[in-house]
């Protein structure tokens, strides 16, 4: 939140979800909102609930926490990458899935 919505001083006609209208700018962002990170595709939804359904699913949870990748962004905030252990989901999942 910002400072005009923890004072509750929304007198200013022009008031928006980000505070008065002096205020905005047009690249912020809500701390909530850079947090946040698309849903995975329903491919690798099915591909995890999948594995997660053979009997060493916990070798395959291991290997995808081990995957997932944190690096610092631009601003020094941590960057969480999921590209890899996604990938490593779909290729796994198709894998067992022609063994049987």
């Amino acid at each position: 939140m910002n400072n005009t919505a923890r004072n509750d001083d929304r007198s200013d006609g022009h008031y928006t979800a980000i505070g008065p209208l002096q205020n905005a700018r047009a690249d912020y962002q809500p701390a909530r909102t850079r947090l946040m990170r698309a849903a995975p595709s329903p491919e690798v939804v099915a591909a995890a609930e999948y594995l997660l359904t053979q009997p060493d699913a916990y070798l395959h949870r291991r290997r995808y926490l081990d995957l997932i990748a944190q690096t610092p962004g631009p601003d020094g905030t941590s960057i969480t990458d999921y590209a890899a252990a996604e990938r490593y989901l779909l290729v796994t999942a198709t894998a067992h899935r022609r063994e049987l």
